[in-house]
């Protein structure tokens, strides 16, 4: 295969699928928070966790498990905490600890996390991963108005506006790295340029997407990557 190369003033990263995997706690999470609050329609923890994948806990545990507003502080804590402490955990991803690590080096302020996960779970997956945190903060679910989470644009709009409040048109100089459908169609729909990760779906299906879920670039995984910092601004990623 050729390599391929893109260029971006800044990178907006996925964080759970993308640099973290947490699908054993989440599948687990499911299947353990079903049994305490029942599905709607009869689904199984199987369903939801599929039909749920990139999407915010505000939302799905309302839709799926008719949690109530007021209630939902509480029940996304009671996920979490299965997610991260019952669950299995959060693994770092191969090649991100060092891509991620050389990326902070070369723009340390050209780089974000933007999450479909609360505040809470994603200090405690950063920090339970060795991970660095973002020096321009991060982009949670808790920063996102109800409704407006993936695949709409604003959480990418968000994040974009993390790194430079220069013009609305940032965005569009902006990489997005996504392992989710519904985040590469947020990042298109910024008008952002989308880099897709194997981790779980094929490259198959991730070429098969058409519209806002068709990524710009595919990777297998961050261990095929290497950056470069640019004279001008920005940075290069090369996919050998």
């Amino acid at each position: 295969m050729i390599p391929s190369t893109i260029f971006a003033e800044a990178i907006l990263f996925d964080l759970d699928g993308t640099l973290i995997d947490s699908t054993q706690g989440v599948f687990n999470a499911w299947e353990e928070f079903g049994k305490r609050h029942p599905f709607i329609d009869d689904l199984n923890w199987r369903d939801v966790a599929h039909k749920t994948h990139g999407r915010r806990l505000v939302e799905t545990l309302k839709q799926y498990c008719n949690i109530q507003d007021d209630e939902l502080p509480r029940a996304i804590c009671e996920f979490e905490d299965i997610v991260i402490n019952h669950g299995g955990g959060p693994a770092v991803l191969p090649g991100v600890s060092q891509l991620l690590c050389e990326i902070n080096r070369i723009i340390p302020d050209g780089w974000t996390i933007v999450t479909s996960a609360s505040s809470r779970f994603a200090s405690a997956a950063l920090t339970r991963c060795n991970l660095p945190f973002p020096s321009k903060g991060l982009v949670t679910a808790d920063d996102i108005a109800p409704g407006q989470g993936k695949p709409n644009p604003a959480p990418y709009l968000a994040g974009a506006c993390k790194i430079s409040r220069r013009q609305d048109d940032f965005v569009t100089k902006c990489l997005v790295v996504e392992d989710a459908v519904s985040g590469l169609a947020a990042g298109r729909r910024a008008g952002a340029t989308t880099l897709a990760v194997c981790t779980n779906h094929t490259r198959d299906f991730l070429e098969t997407r058409t519209g806002d879920e068709k990524p710009d670039f595919i990777v297998d995984n961050f261990e095929h990557i290497i950056a470069r910092v640019l004279p001008s601004a920005g940075l290069s990623l090369t996919i050998d």
